[in-house]
């Protein structure tokens, strides 16, 4: 609820930039809002619904997901933006179905992991059906273009089938052959390609390929300890491009310094805390495999976009959770935090207690039999 109150004082900090260029100067903040509406609503809905009977639901899901990932190949069915045609416009919103593919990949996994019949470390029960579906919905999401999104998929993947108990040398097969993979496919792209040069060396070209980065540590380096003071940041007018979404971070550290952009760290590392010690006192699998999935969700997803926007990672273009202006990945990750909430609330999350009382010998057990004999000293005792 913190990040998400911030998440809306940003939106209301970038949408003077559009009041500056003619457009209405609550767009974004309005948007955002009317999303937090029904994303609660969304996330109260499925905290009560109980998680261990959406088995087959998750597989419908998953169907469905596959499919809208091939209509936005259709002409005339999608739109493009960023370079990537992954929308499917439905009337005044738009649809990506790349986003929800994530959430498909953790609910789905959950079922098959739990329900697959293997051998002990046995690589191909790991990889079929959970690993191919895995990597199928990588594969059409880097398809549309979209390298990002695929890469948080990918991890989503292999977080999974590490927890799922896959050895250790076939874990770091499949990693290694996504790493290559991500790697060609980066430098397919003359766009991706500059994106992780201008990563290498930002100085290059600070007013080209390196222009977002460079605009985005000035952002940073302006705001100090303190920041310059809520809603007074010079680079969300247009010296920053997508200011309101992939680089809401920078904004957010140039008018509240090191300090609010460190508290957004630290909320996040609860947040990771929190969902790591429910799933360690969970006690059924496809719980621990759903909280597991949601939790590197959120923090994977907030990792790979502060990363970007302080040039320890390239830059990706996925939002920052709770944060960055985006619907479809809002309602993403409160559907994930619902079903957190709901293996909180149905699983058996409790230690088994012990008796308190302890024994010096078995003598003094034998004493609180009925008959006062020893155990076995009777004829046919067992």
């Amino acid at each position: 609820m913190i990040l998400l109150i911030a998440g809306l004082c940003m939106m209301l900090s970038v949408s003077t930039a559009a009041t500056e260029a003619g457009g209405d100067k609550f767009v974004y903040v309005r948007q955002q809002g009317i999303t937090v509406v029904i994303g609660l609503l969304l996330m109260l809905i499925i905290s009560r619904l109980d998680y261990r009977r959406m088995g087959a639901g998750s597989m419908v899901f998953l169907a469905l997901v596959g499919l809208s990932l091939l209509l936005v190949h259709v002409p005339g069915l999608s739109a493009s933006e960023g370079g990537s045609a992954s929308w499917i416009p439905l009337g005044p919103v738009a649809f990506q179905p790349s986003e929800f593919a994530k959430l498909a990949v953790i609910v789905a996994g959950a079922h098959l992991l739990v329900n697959r019949r293997k051998r002990v470390g046995d690589f191909a029960s790991y990889m079929w059906p959970f690993g191919a579906m895995g990597l199928g919905m990588c594969a059409l999401v880097m398809l549309e273009g979209d390298l990002g999104t695929a890469v948080i998929i990918a991890g989503l993947l292999l977080g999974m089938l590490w927890i799922g108990g896959m050895r250790g040398r076939n874990w770091a097969l499949v990693a290694g052959v996504g790493l290559v993979t991500a790697v060609a496919f980066a430098f397919s792209s003359g766009e991706r390609m500059s994106r992780v040069l201008s990563f290498l060396n930002p100085s290059s070209d600070p007013h080209g390929a390196s222009y977002q980065l460079s605009q985005s540590l000035v952002a940073l380096g302006r705001g100090g300890w303190l920041g310059v003071g809520p809603g007074e940041s010079v680079q969300k007018f247009r010296y920053l491009p997508k200011a309101h979404t992939d680089m809401i971070y920078a904004i957010l550290g140039e008018e509240f310094g090191l300090l609010g952009a460190g508290l957004v760290l630290v909320l996040f590392g609860v947040f990771a805390f929190s969902v790591w010690k429910l799933a360690s006192r969970c006690a059924d699998p496809r719980g621990k495999y759903l909280l597991a999935g949601c939790g590197m969700l959120v923090t994977l997803q907030a990792v790979v976009n502060i990363g970007g926007v302080v040039g320890a990672l390239p830059l990706t273009g996925v939002p920052l959770p709770f944060i960055s202006y985006g619907r479809n990945s809002l309602l993403v990750m409160f559907i994930a935090i619902g079903l957190i909430l709901s293996v909180g609330r149905f699983s058996v999350a409790h230690r088994a207690s012990y008796p308190a009382e302890v024994y010096e010998n078995v003598t003094d057990i034998d004493r609180r039999r009925r008959d006062g004999g020893t155990r076995g000293a009777r004829a046919g005792a067992r």
